[in-house]
């Protein structure tokens, strides 16, 4: 059985957003316990992107609450909160390309303070079927191949909640396949997903949302 490494809980009570003159979404409410997986559903420009930002603390609510253990996040330290979550943009924008696979996971790995980073990066990179392009420059790297180098890096990040948009972009078979294992492993952990996609994985248990457009606002 795997060893349980996360006990926490998050729960978004009437999560209300407001981009500009227009209203992504109101009132949405989910809660997710250790092990859980939310998958956020909709037409493109309903909100999804905005929903996983707004949880990460990177946008203000413009209703409601997202609660960690019962507490606002945005009435807390916003560094405690940065170290909860892992975060997977829908594109893979962040990966410095004249580096190797390997360097910019070790940026990370330091960065985040990781007690052995280069053990760490070794691991992330085997997670997704990378070890044998460690020391290869991402430039070289095909779409495919990136992705799972943004996914190595949320994973070796090693926080109780993912946040991921359109995870599955570019990936083929095996990568999924790798994917899943490690989704496994980390609800398995005690680990919670929140993830944007129009693919849908074969998770047991998992909630669905669908986001609904709606309308500007005066």
């Amino acid at each position: 059985m795997a060893k349980r490494l996360f006990s926490s809980t998050l729960h978004l009570a009437d999560v209300t957003c407001i981009r500009g003159s227009r209203l992504l979404f109101q009132n949405f409410s989910a809660s997710l316990a250790p092990g859980d997986v939310l998958r956020l559903a909709g037409e493109n420009g309903t909100g999804k992107t905005s929903l996983l930002r707004l949880i990460a603390g990177a946008l203000p609510c413009s209703g409601g609450h997202v609660l960690w253990n019962k507490e606002d996040i945005l009435e807390n330290e916003r560094e405690a909160h940065n170290a909860r979550f892992a975060f997977l943009p829908a594109d893979d924008r962040d990966l410095k390309l004249l580096e190797t696979a390997a360097e910019n996971l070790l940026f990370w790995a330091h960065l985040w303070q990781l007690a052995n980073p280069a053990a760490a990066v070794d691991a992330a990179l085997d997670a997704m079927g990378l070890g044998a392009l460690a020391q290869t420059q991402v430039r070289v790297l095909s779409a495919g191949q990136k992705r799972r180098l943004s996914l190595a890096r949320m994973i070796m990040k090693q926080s109780p909640l993912w946040l991921m948009d359109e995870p599955f972009n570019a990936l083929d078979d095996k990568a999924i396949a790798l994917l899943s294992q490690a989704m496994a492993a980390h609800l398995a952990a005690g680990g919670m997903i929140i993830m944007a996609t129009h693919h849908h994985p074969d998770i047991a248990g998992m909630q669905t949302a669908v986001l609904q457009a709606q309308r500007q606002v005066a």
